[in-house]
């Protein structure tokens, strides 16, 4: 007696089930195995798990949650929020083999975000809201020998060029950036809400283009050194240098960047960061700064960066990371009334665990801020601890 299996198929939203004998399956010669080999294929062509034959599909993504304290010297209180510093998103990946030297690919990305912590404020602890946004959508052609050109919705050349950092602390200690109290008011000594500058003011970030519509070229890896160069969005040009590597019983991680916007109020911004790791002892520290100026209206803004700490495996669960951080700005022109200057400064410190089976980062952190307005205000300091979790998939 024969016996039978079943075998589901789900193809293009419906269920395909073939059921042949076990005689005619082990018939090699037979159409049943022809049959099923057209079956794999079409699957093969048509899921959006491993893409086609030809080109290859990767889904990724992470969610970052967090929960923030704040206190801005008049009022406190906690909320649940997305952590902008590395916000939460998914998206695909893949790319296609042309021959042995060149290769063609794509990269879709969408964030998804809940109450974004740059955008809570004293009077609003959703922030935006729920929303979703599309941060990339581009394609590339890549020669091993030549370099990779991009174009579409994707980072600028200067991207990340004030964030190398070997530490992994970027998801709390974010180099140059706030991403915690942007859309909070600045309090007066006396309770009130200073009407001449907001925390964002004080507090502007790095100074990197970050993504637009562009097209890029990044030369191949030498010797850990990599050149990029990108144009795009109506006049906007960047330019790039990235270095990683190891010198001895150090790691090493650099960048340097420098972009020019020629429409409206011209503007021309600099970046830069270094990042060095004693991989015995696990000290180590990074330095990041950055300065951007306005040709039309002469207005400037500078910041720079200084954290440093200790990297050691202590546990079974991954590393731990300890830092101490300090940041200082300088802007002298604040388009509000009343103030023509405004100067800022960051001290903070705090830890990430990493997991590494759950591809997973616990990380809890303290900044106090400060703001000293050109004129003459007195106003309240202000303080955050924000703890969390970061998962990848």
């Amino acid at each position: 007696m024969s016996k039978s299996f079943i075998l589901p198929i789900f193809m293009a939203g419906s269920l395909i089930t073939l059921q042949p004998s076990l005689s005619q399956a082990a018939d090699f010669g037979g159409d049943c195995c022809a049959d099923l080999e057209e079956r794999v294929a079409i699957l093969e062509a048509t899921t959006a798990r491993k893409g086609n034959r030809k080109v290859s599909m990767k889904i990724y993504g992470q969610v970052n949650q967090a929960i923030l304290f704040w206190d801005n010297g008049r009022e406190d209180d906690l909320y649940v929020v997305d952590n902008d510093s590395s916000a939460s998103r998914f998206g695909l990946r893949g790319k296609a083999k042309i021959n042995s030297d060149l290769s063609a690919g794509y990269r879709v990305e969408i964030g998804v975000y809940s109450a974004e912590s740059d955008r809570v404020s004293e009077n609003n602890d959703d922030g935006s809201g729920n929303r979703t946004d599309l941060r990339r959508a581009a394609m590339f052609i890549k020669s091993k020998t030549l370099g990779k050109i991009t174009w579409g919705l994707t980072n600028h050349a200067m991207d990340n060029t004030s964030k190398a950092d070997l530490s992994g602390t970027h998801v709390i200690g974010r180099n140059a950036g706030l991403r915690f109290i942007e859309g909070f008011s600045i309090i007066n000594s006396d309770g009130t809400v200073n009407a001449n500058a907001d925390w964002d003011d004080v507090f502007p970030g790095d100074f990197e283009f970050d993504r637009d519509n562009v097209v890029r070229y990044d030369t191949p890896t030498l010797a850990g050194f990599r050149l990029s160069a990108s144009w795009g969005e109506d006049d906007e040009y960047s330019f790039a240098a990235f270095y990683k590597g190891h010198w001895g019983d150090f790691k090493v991680a650099a960048a340097a960047g420098y972009g020019i916007d020629e429409e409206g109020d011209r503007m021309e911004a600099y970046n830069g960061s270094v990042s060095i790791m004693h991989t015995p002892t696990g000290l180590w520290v990074t330095a990041s700064g950055g300065n951007r100026e306005h040709d039309i209206s002469g207005s400037e803004q500078e910041f720079y960066q200084i954290k440093g700490g200790l990297q050691q495996k202590w546990n079974s669960l991954g590393k731990t990371t300890l830092y101490g951080e300090y940041i200082s700005t300088d802007v002298d022109d604040v388009d509000r009334a009343g103030v023509t200057g405004v100067e800022g400064e960051i001290l903070g410190g705090g830890v990430v665990q990493k997991i590494d089976a759950a591809a997973m980062e616990l990380y809890a952190g303290y900044r106090h801020y400060e703001a000293d307005l050109t004129n003459g205000d007195n106003v309240e300091d202000f303080q955050t601890f924000v703890t969390g979790a970061r998962i990848k998939f």
